[in-house]
């Protein structure tokens, strides 16, 4: 099935209008992942300093929530203060973990001080001990662990990252398997698609035409032979393994007309079986009356479970009149589903920059991870770009420049 932007709602985010803001409290983590795109070279932030940037996103970004990351936040000084400053500002605190620091005694504290919810990263590739050598599948018992202790806890929701990889993509569906057996405490599911720039192959130049050294980047590599997977490639194995979802809401790219940067729907369903996904209308509705009522756009639902409601809409939208058809289809069969509660789980897709033929990176228009580095947005995944080099390369074949002459650049101890 093709992806078709024509079947699909564009997200209304922008830069100073966009549902989520992206604050980095440090660059100093327990896990090095593969592919991770910050290293470690100034450190944990002052409490004042993540206090400023939050008064930024406040002023300039219009938040429903930030996204406290890192690094590894969980290992943050101030994380309990930062997310009480946060909420006290009336805005979502949402913790980016790798989970290797949660542990209930910080799950009570957080949840004190308002944190609204966990946005978790597992997958194959991040190197735990314990864990290497193991599939997605193997690592569904990491993701079970986590989801319990945060479930024992209550009120906190939960959405799971994880970083596709060439040779993980065919695993996708053992992750969404056990997504959907876990829908009433599982809020969402998103996956990443894997990018590096190889040096091998490519050049960077500078803002100068300088060239640079690209190896001193961590997801920079000597060489990758594998095809890398795309976004509209993750969702025809989702949908291949849950023909129930369609993708609803996108965001395109920055370079080009026909990317997929950013493709998001939601299923519905009870424990028992999936019925289908909400359309477009539903998304243009939620998030249209989202800020109409709040003066935010909708990043997160706060809970999964949203009852036989959802099927109200089902005049409206005709993907959630034929998920409310499928159901009636399944009471008749099943009567003993009638008291089975009904939830929605969100899936996401997102395809890291590409970097096109004239040198520069098709990014996510209208970037919902931007963050804030020396007075400006700028977007996440290339923020060590501006701390290593001033600003974003360009990266261009060899063969396409002759005998480029190194720019002089300060070492920085790489962790």
């Amino acid at each position: 099935m093709t992806v078709d932007k024509r079947a699909m709602y564009r997200l209304p985010w922008s830069m100073n209008d966009n549902a989520i803001a992206w604050l980095e409290v440090s660059d100093i983590c327990n896990l090095a992942c593969e592919g991770c795109y910050r290293q470690r070279i100034s450190g944990h932030k002052t409490l004042e300093e993540v206090k400023e940037e939050v008064l930024f996103y406040k002023r300039w970004r219009n938040p429903d929530n930030i996204s406290i990351a890192g690094g590894e936040p969980l290992i943050y000084p101030h994380i309990i203060d930062l997310v009480a400053f946060i909420k006290e500002q009336k805005i979502k605190p949402v913790v980016l973990t790798n989970a290797l620091a949660l542990n209930p005694e910080i799950l009570k504290e957080l949840k004190k001080a308002g944190l609204s919810g966990f946005t978790i990263h597992i997958d194959s590739h991040q190197g735990r001990p314990q864990w290497r050598g193991k599939t997605e599948k193997e690592h569904n018992e990491l993701r079970q662990h986590c989801t319990d202790m945060i479930a024992r806890e209550k009120g906190l929701y939960v959405v799971f990252n994880a970083t596709v990889y060439p040779s993980s993509y065919h695993e996708i569906p053992d992750i969404l398997k056990w997504g959907h057996a876990n829908i009433d405490k599982v809020q969402g599911l998103v996956f990443i698609t894997y990018r590096t720039a190889t040096t091998d192959t490519a050049v960077a130049l500078d803002n100068t035409k300088q060239a640079v050294d690209l190896s001193r980047l961590s997801y920079a590599t000597e060489h990758f032979d594998e095809k890398f997977v795309t976004g509209p490639e993750v969702v025809q194995i989702i949908q291949d393994h849950c023909p129930e979802f369609e993708a609803s809401a996108y965001l395109g790219g920055t370079q080009r007309h026909d990317s997929f940067k950013w493709t998001a729907g939601a299923v519905i369903g009870t424990k028992n079986k999936i019925f289908g996904s909400v359309g477009k209308r539903t998304m243009e509705l939620a998030q249209v009356a989202h800020h109409l009522f709040t003066g935010t756009y909708l990043a997160y639902l706060s809970q999964a479970k949203i009852g036989r409601s959802v099927f109200s809409l089902a005049p409206l939208d005709k993907t959630v009149g034929k998920a409310y058809t499928s159901y009636l289809s399944d009471m008749v069969r099943h009567p003993n589903h009638l008291f089975d509660n009904v939830y929605v789980q969100s899936i996401g897709i997102i395809q890291a920059p590409d970097v096109q033929p004239n040198g520069q990176a098709d990014m996510c228009d209208s970037c919902p991870d931007m963050t804030y580095f020396d007075g400006k947005l700028i977007n996440s995944c290339r923020m060590d770009e501006y701390r290593l080099f001033g600003g974003f390369l360009t990266v261009v074949d060899k063969d396409k420049i002759s005998a480029p002459q190194p720019a002089i650049t300060p070492e920085i101890s790489r962790n």
